[in-house]
């Protein structure tokens, strides 16, 4: 019971942030009794209940209901709620019923006058039955399944939303809870709280997550006798939990689902500290990301220095991160952090499929570490503005980009079966991060032959190489951090996100090979066309092949495709000591060898690729300056 006791807790950490929205309701951690409700007609009213006017406005609110009506299917109609509702729930006996007598309660509780007189003015009003003619007169078709919200204009009082009124909320939580919770008969120890004699429920509220529909998390139906298996007669048998504690508890986890949840179709993955601040750090986000969302002061930060390329943002979340940095922070550290997935089982239930409850530093360690393992030079992503930022950082992808990686881009819009895979992804990442297991083998493979087949990522509408390469690029190098993951966790290898050029690794090499050749072709068109050529190199073109036969498409590519752009260079000089030097590294017999690349290979290519990149930007400004192209010169 871990998971609902901390969320239990966490609700009355927060007590002080209930109701507060801020105009919008749909974020807000919401009052006992009361559950979220898309409304489509609000009806004014004066303070003595005669109708004022009807406006058809879509809205949001927060809704006083009964565990009964919380938990009413579509075709139920003795379960109508408190307040707002359904016109065919509004126009029963049973509503107007149940409003006399909330109406008759607030009459001799003198703590909530305003709500007694709303209240009034709507039951006299509905008590008149010209709902539906007062709709007709708006040019409002009364359907049956209009649900409509209240106005009631008091002298006096500026809100006249009933919604938007505190008074309200507290107003119907007393009643309800004196004049039916504790008049009930069903009382035991509440397994949350661990409150003995209270009054416990077996109807618990739905809609936790938007997307999952009306799936519950807990339920107690058992008219076929399969969810106890025979072990128990009812459900009170298997466990007792209180009214209150079950409101508080799936309150504080709809909230945080809608201000902090990683949503993906039906599933949902939140991380929260059990306190009155539940904020954390994001887990799912690239290590740029988290360090931009980090609420730092400019000094706590490290700034980038003009003369960093690529900054390493994973080495700095450990300085930047509460509680790195000085012991003095760190021992501040003692919140509870809790991390939890939860998915739909079928239609009408959700179950937490991951749970794990780590002390705050250790949640920032894990993070820090995953950062550190997993990183490698990465694209930014779009700025606020919505465009992309240029060049790269250093740091883990996130867990979108992982995906992305791993599964490719959606089919179509609407696609059941990626969004399976996505979910699955997303959650085995989280045993990576929190649980510290290895990426599974079958993610990096996919996301290494995918890196593998540039082509097939080739946004060929777009003229500039930048656009053009874009998606491949995002896939390389989340491939690479992947793979320098992998050997971190099977093999105790490290990597260094810089060139490694003593490394004598087969695949390491072969990979800078390959990025060479693809250098020599690109500088050879830029010089031939004085400006950007988009197409893919041979380089590229032949990536595929080159990861499955290297030695056999090396060949190839050297003498046949590469010559006639060496020729252009004036022979090359300069690049071909590269490739000399990198074959003279490979051990014996390991150049001229058949078999397949691993995926270290991406990581030689990428390395190698981005130190002629460096070359090629620091020739450039000394150009600019004034100085010698010595690349430039040595091939001429």
């Amino acid at each position: 019971m871990n998971w609902i006791q901390n969320l239990y807790e966490t609700y009355e950490a927060c007590a002080g942030a209930v109701g507060i929205s801020g105009g919008e309701q749909d974020k807000m951690l919401l009052p006992i009794g009361h559950v979220l409700k898309k409304t489509n007609v609000a009806i004014h009213l004066r303070g003595n209940g005669t109708f004022h006017k009807a406006e058809k406005i879509d809205a949001e609110i927060c809704t006083p209901c009964t565990d009964e009506s919380e938990s009413r299917t579509s075709g139920a109609v003795n379960s109508p709620h408190p307040l707002f509702d359904q016109i065919k729930h509004l126009t029963g006996k049973l509503y107007l019923n149940n409003l006399l007598k909330w109406q008759e309660y607030l009459k001799v509780t003198p703590e909530y006058p305003l709500a007694y007189k709303m209240i009034s003015a709507v039951h006299k009003y509905l008590e008149n039955g010209t709902l539906k003619n007062d709709l007709v007169s708006c040019k409002i078709v009364p359907d049956e399944k209009l649900f409509l919200r209240f106005c009631v204009s008091i002298g006096g009082q500026l809100e006249d939303r009933l919604w938007m009124i505190p008074e309200m909320w507290h107003a119907w939580h007393s009643y309800y809870k004196s004049e039916n919770i504790e008049k009930r008969k069903t009382k035991d120890l509440c397994y949350i709280s661990g409150k003995a004699d209270m009054t416990y429920t077996e109807k618990h509220p739905k809609s936790i997550n938007r997307t999952s529909g009306n799936a519950k998390l807990i339920t107690g139906n058992d008219s076929s006798n399969f969810t106890y298996r025979g072990r128990f007669a009812k459900s009170s048998q298997a466990v007792t939990i209180s009214y209150e504690s079950s409101q508080k508890a799936h309150q504080a986890l709809r909230w945080l689902i809608i201000k902090h949840g990683y949503r993906c179709d039906t599933q949902a993955i939140v991380a929260w500290a059990i306190d009155k601040v539940p904020e954390l750090p994001n887990y799912y986000d690239d290590s740029y990301g988290i360090y931009e969302s980090t609420k730092l002061t400019d000094s706590e930060k490290q700034t980038e220095a003009e003369s960093v390329i690529c900054t390493d943002y994973a080495d700095t979340l450990k300085k930047t991160l509460p509680g790195y940095g000085g012991s003095d922070k760190l021992k501040t550290h003692v919140r509870r952090v809790a991390v939890a997935a939860t998915d739909n089982a079928t239609t009408g239930r959700m179950s937490v499929t991951y749970y794990r409850e780590l002390a705050e530093n250790e949640y920032l360690e894990r993070i820090v570490e995953w950062h550190n393992s997993c990183k490698w030079y990465q694209p930014f992503m779009k700025d606020k503005d919505g465009k992309h930022k240029s060049g790269f950082f250093v740091g883990a992808p996130s867990f979108d980009r992982i995906v992305d990686a791993v599964l490719g881009k959606r089919r179509k819009p609407k696609d059941e079966s990626y969004d399976k895979l996505k979910k699955s992804v997303r959650e085995r990442l989280l045993h990576c991060v929190f649980n510290g297991e290895r990426i599974p083998r079958d993610m990096i493979n996919a996301a290494v032959h995918r890196a593998s087949n540039p082509l097939a990522l080739e946004r060929t509408n777009e003229k500039v190489a930048v656009g053009r390469w874009r998606d491949w690029e995002q896939v390389l190098c989340a491939a690479c951090a992947l793979v320098k993951r992998y050997y971190h966790d099977y093999k105790k290898e490290e990597f260094e996100v810089a060139l490694e050029d003593q490394r004598r690794d087969r695949d390491y090499l072969y990979g800078r090979l390959l990025a060479v050749a693809d250098r020599i072709e690109s500088a050879a068109r830029y010089k031939q066309r004085s400006a950007e050529d988009a197409r893919a190199t041979n380089a590229i073109r032949y990536m595929t092949a080159f990861s499955q036969h290297p030695f056999r498409t090396w060949s190839m590519l050297f003498t046949q495709q590469l010559n006639p752009y060496i020729q252009q260079l004036n022979g090359a000089g300069w690049y071909l000591n590269q490739i000399e030097d990198i074959k003279a590294l490979f051990n014996e017999g390991e150049y001229e060898s058949g078999s397949a690349l691993s995926g270290k290979y991406l990581l030689g290519f990428f390395a190698q690729r981005q130190k002629l990149r460096q070359k090629q930007e620091k020739n450039k400004s000394n150009n600019e300056n004034g100085g010698v192209d010595n690349e430039l010169d040595e091939q001429n």
